[in-house]
């Protein structure tokens, strides 16, 4: 998109972002502070702000609204008519990834990995599998018993587009759980994206589309009650030109990081709602 000047919105924060003050201008030459973090990258998320979220994150941002974690910077807030951003999605990966029990201590993600044929990425297939019972907790109580859950993560890095004060920051846009399925729904509609090139259809580039999300209250029954993600395709629903190489670059750069196992996803808590009621919501994952 562009500006009243016809200049590219994203070139534009890309230039602001690496503007440089100049009495570091002698530094640089010579600089390899940040050498080392060139392999290794961790990543924010969208989080939607559930009924069950910390309270003082529903005070401040309200139920339904997205935010950045780390960082908790607004991204758009859930009203009678939900506000929309637009989002670039740049490189997909699944995930699969071991969580302990919410009444539980320690690191929320307990074990993860990228290997389909993982034992976590098995376990994470079918409801018989997908929830086990912590060891030595067989004779407990069942109000006491703990939980580990294995989990599919359909994750889409990419960067948020468009007239927002945020755009280009690199975040990710994860479906799990109950979101499992409007996952697979996006994925189909990131593939069957086509444009008309001289008179022939071709596949758009996933790094070249350009889609609106805003966030939708499921509630099926009194017990399953939860936001999750709506998307459809932005008004323009392809980069503009002048954005591609830039685009590209980025959809490479973290391609690499992921072939490296150097791409993480920052997964601070494990609070997307009611999950065990959005999994009884969809059992085909």
């Amino acid at each position: 998109m562009s500006d009243e000047n016809g200049n590219s919105r994203m070139d534009t924060s890309i230039e602001k972002v690496n503007v440089n003050p100049d009495y570091l201008a002698k530094y640089l030459p010579d600089d390899d502070s940040l050498d080392s973090l060139d392999d290794y990258r961790v990543v924010p998320r969208f989080k939607i702000i559930q009924a069950t979220t910390d309270t003082d994150l529903k005070k401040n941002f309200g139920e339904g609204s997205v935010i950045i974690r780390p960082g908790d910077a607004m991204i758009c807030k859930f009203e009678e008519a939900p506000s929309k951003f637009q989002f670039v999605p740049l490189f997909f990966f699944p995930e699969w990834a071991k969580w302990r029990d919410l009444r539980g201590t320690g690191p929320m993600v307990v074990d993860r990995n990228f290997d389909p044929a993982s034992d976590i990425a098995i376990k994470s297939k079918t409801a018989d599998t997908r929830r086990e019972l912590y060891d030595g907790h067989e004779n407990y109580e069942d109000k006491d018993k703990l939980y580990n859950s294995y989990v599919e993560h359909l994750r889409f890095i990419g960067v948020i587009y468009g007239d927002h004060p945020l755009v280009g920051t690199p975040v990710t846009l994860s479906f799990e759980r109950g979101e499992w399925g409007q996952g697979k729904n996006f994925i189909s509609a990131v593939s069957l994206r086509r444009q008309v090139v001289d008179k022939k259809s071709i596949k758009v580039p996933l790094w070249a589309q350009v889609w609106e999300l805003s966030t939708v209250h499921h509630a099926p029954d009194a017990t399953k009650k939860w936001y999750g993600f709506h998307f459809e395709a932005a008004e323009q629903s392809i980069i503009l030109p002048e954005e591609a190489p830039v685009m590209n670059t980025l959809h490479t750069e973290f391609k690499d990081l992921f072939a490296k196992q150097r791409l993480m996803v920052q997964d601070e808590d494990a609070d997307s709602g009611n999950k065990e009621a959005a999994v009884k919501a969809n059992k085909d994952f």
